[in-house]
């Protein structure tokens, strides 16, 4: 039986998000927010796919990347210096049927204002409506832990960068069940938006660049302001 791709691995980026990686930028008492995502939201440096890096792939300048854009926006329109964490959940893409839910309730606990979601990237191109619900239901575990806390934040769900019509559609059903906007996120069609011919490995160049970043940004503001 052939093996059933990702999207992520269609677009030649198989060994990207090898391991957990989170970051942080700690101003006490500023904005919570919280970012989750994959290797569009936050990659580690991989020498071996020449990514030598630690901010959204595959933005040139880690002011450039979507997440980096979107706190000076935050910043910008609150008044106040933003408190931030930026966790890749790839993990949780690849294995959700199985996911250790327990090991985000810190970023739960931390009570974030506003919250980021960027998924769904490295889901398998699952074949049963079965197993797209199961997608549906632990996508919903993942987000209500963050909206059952009261206040819940101001939060928006970004759509998948690769387009992807069921993964979207999943995803916005669960947003809409959590009273979360969801925004569309694939502009990955537009050649102009990947970082093609700037790095070595094709699947980096199938990131976003910079135009790629401003756009996922622009929506996500847009939403999380409108």
């Amino acid at each position: 039986m052939a093996k059933i791709l990702s999207d992520a691995e269609k677009n030649n980026s198989s060994q990207m998000n090898a391991r957990k990686v989170e970051s942080s930028i700690c101003n006490a008492g500023g904005v919570r927010v919280v970012f989750i995502g994959n290797s569009i939201t936050l990659h580690a440096p991989a020498p071996n796919i020449g990514w030598h890096h630690n901010w959204g792939m595959a933005a040139s300048a880690e002011e450039n990347d979507y997440v980096h854009i979107v706190i000076r926006e935050i910043e910008k329109r609150t008044g106040r210096k933003a408190d931030v964490r930026v966790r890749n959940l790839a993990q949780f893409e690849r294995r959700f049927q199985e996911y250790d839910y327990s090991q985000d309730q810190d970023l739960i606990d931390f009570k974030p204002e506003y919250l980021i979601v960027a998924l769904g990237e490295n889901v398998a191109e699952l074949e049963t409506m079965e197993e797209k619900f199961a997608y549906r239901d632990a996508f919903h575990k993942l987000l209500n832990g963050f909206m059952s806390n009261d206040p819940a934040p101001t939060a928006v769900v970004r759509g998948v960068f690769w387009k992807n019509e069921w993964k979207d559609q999943m995803m916005k059903e669960t947003a809409d069940a959590c009273g979360i906007p969801f925004v569309k996120g694939d502009f990955a069609d537009d050649d102009s938006m990947k970082a093609l011919g700037l790095f070595e490995y094709e699947g980096v160049q199938a990131h976003p660049g910079d135009k790629g970043m401003a756009a996922i940004a622009q929506v996500v503001v847009d939403t999380l302001f409108k």
